[in-house]
């Protein structure tokens, strides 16, 4: 808004600033269910390469469903971290 001719104290910024991020603050990340997610929702979601969604999506077609983040863990060529960091996220 400043580069646009906006002017104001540096309170009157924060408090704009302030009620901008109460009101209007990012939506959390919905949940992923791994066992029913398509391989764009997993590269997308779970920031996976292509390479890692579809070697998700074949392993449960040869295995079943996925029960807990330790049977991902079975996934040759997956980065696990990659589950790690979203684990909050991931449904069975």
């Amino acid at each position: 808004m400043v580069s646009m001719g906006a002017t104001g104290t540096d309170d009157e910024l924060n408090a704009v600033l302030a009620y901008l991020s109460k009101n209007f603050a990012v939506a959390p990340a919905k949940p992923i269910d791994i066992n029913k997610a398509a391989a764009v929702d997993l590269e997308s979601s779970l920031l996976l390469l292509r390479s890692e969604a579809t070697a998700v999506i074949q392993y449960r077609t040869e295995h079943g469903d996925f029960k807990s983040l330790d049977d991902l863990r079975k996934v040759p060529g997956l980065d696990f971290q990659k589950i790690e960091k979203n684990k909050a996220r991931i449904t069975f």
